[in-house]
C-alpha cells in the first residue's frame, strides 16, 4: 500500500470521527420541546432534557471494501450538555490501524473531543509524523452556528423516548411496542422503528427508563445502491445528570489542519474504497 493511501486513510478516519462527534453530542443548554401527543408505547412519563450523560458503544460496517472485510470499532463518552462539549474514545481493529502511517498492524485507540466548534483527535501512531500528539478540525462557522439547535433536540430526545418515536411516526416510520425487559441491571420498556427510504432500510430498537430516559438504542440496516453497505451499531446510555470532565488538549500539544484539506483527502478515501469494493 502507497504512503499516499496510508495518508487518505487517516486523514479520511479524522473526517469520520469528527463528524461523528458532532453528531453525538447532545446540548443541555436545551429546553423543553412541546409535546407531541402520539402515545407512547412504554407509557413512561416524560422528563426535562438531561444535564449530562456517558456511553459505550459498538459499531460494525461492512461492505465498504473487500480488502477490509466487516470492521468493528468500540468505545465510549461522555457529554457535558451544559458547556455543549463531549469526549470520546474509539478503539480502532487491526484492519483499519494498518492504514495508518506508522501504525503497529495492531488494534489502535484514538481519544476525540469537541470543543467550542473544533474537533481535536488523538491518533497515536501519526504523533511522530505530525510532532504533536493531537490534530484539530476547525468546523465552519455555519456548522458552529448549527450545533446548539442540534444539541438541543438530541438533548431534548435522551430525555423524552416518546418525542423519537413521535419523530419517527411523522416522518411515515412504522413504531410497535416490544413491552418489558431488563437492560444495563434497569427495568426497561422497548419500541421497534422500522423506516424504508430510497437507499437506506434502517431498524432501531429503543429501551427506555421508567422516567422515559434512552437507556439502550440498537441500529441495523443497509445504505446506499444495492444497500451495498450494511451498517449495525448499539448504544447504551447511563450517568444522566452525573458531573462528567471533558478536557480539551493544550494548545502546545496540538497540530491544526484545515477542513478543505480533510474533506480533499475523505472524497480521495471514498473513491479509493470504492474501487477495492
Amino acid at each position: 500500500m502507497t504512503r499516499r493511501v496510508k495518508w487518505l486513510a487517516s486523514l479520511g478516519m479524522v473526517a469520520a470521527l469528527a463528524v461523528g462527534a458532532a453528531a453525538i453530542t447532545p446540548s443541555a443548554s436545551a429546553k423543553p420541546r412541546p409535546r407531541h401527543h402520539h402515545v407512547h408505547p412504554t407509557s413512561a412519563t416524560p422528563t426535562a432534557p438531561v444535564t449530562s450523560a456517558s456511553f459505550t458503544f459498538t459499531v460494525g460496517v461492512s461492505g465498504v471494501a473487500k480488502s477490509l472485510g466487516t470492521i468493528n470499532v468500540s468505545g465510549n463518552g461522555v457529554a457535558d450538555l451544559v458547556n455543549d462539549t463531549g469526549s470520546l474514545s474509539v478503539t480502532l481493529p487491526a484492519s483499519v490501524a494498518k492504514l495508518i502511517p506508522g501504525g503497529s498492524g495492531g488494534p489502535e485507540v484514538v481519544n476525540v473531543v469537541l470543543s467550542g466548534g473544533t474537533v481535536y483527535a488523538q491518533i497515536p501512531s501519526l504523533a511522530t509524523l505530525l510532532g504533536e500528539p493531537w490534530i484539530s478540525v476547525a468546523l465552519p462557522s455555519s456548522a458552529t452556528s448549527a450545533i446548539p439547535g442540534i444539541f438541543t433536540t438530541v438533548g431534548g430526545a435522551l430525555g423524552d423516548v416518546n418525542e423519537i418515536l413521535a419523530f419517527a411516526q411523522s416522518h411515515h416510520a412504522s413504531v410497535h411496542a416490544l413491552g418489558s425487559s431488563i437492560v444495563d441491571a434497569t427495568s426497561v420498556t422497548g419500541s421497534r422503528v422500522t423506516a424504508h427510504v430510497k437507499r437506506l432500510n434502517i431498524v432501531a430498537t429503543l429501551w427506555a427508563n421508567s422516567s422515559d430516559q434512552l437507556v439502550q438504542a440498537t441500529v441495523s440496516g443497509a445504505i446506499g445502491a444495492g444497500h451495498r453497505v450494511g451498517i449495525s451499531a448499539v448504544v447504551n446510555f447511563t450517568g444522566y445528570d452525573a458531573p462528567v470532565t471533558v478536557t480539551v488538549p493544550s494548545p502546545s500539544q496540538v497540530r491544526a489542519i484545515p477542513l478543505s484539506v480533510v474533506t480533499s483527502v475523505l472524497g480521495g478515501l471514498l473513491h479509493y474504497g470504492a474501487k477495492k469494493g
